[in-house]
């Protein structure tokens, strides 16, 4: 297990965890969100090889609608 924060709270997760799992994991949407990883986003394409390492900044954003 190694620990990330996610979306500004600690979360012990798998080591060998990728993007993709993590959404399912944590019962997220996998459309209409980006994913950054130490503030660099992660495209859609790399959810499924993209994992992480102790202590990485991990953020969820979900697109809104709105005028």
């Amino acid at each position: 297990m190694i620990t990330i924060h996610l979306n500004n709270r600690s979360l012990d997760v798998d080591a060998h965890l990728n993007v993709l799992q993590l959404l399912h994991q944590i019962k997220s949407p996998t459309t209409g969100i980006a994913v950054a990883i130490n503030a660099e986003i992660i495209s859609h394409s790399k959810w499924e090889t993209a994992t992480f390492k102790p202590n990485d900044t991990v953020l969820i954003i979900q697109a809104t609608q709105g005028g």
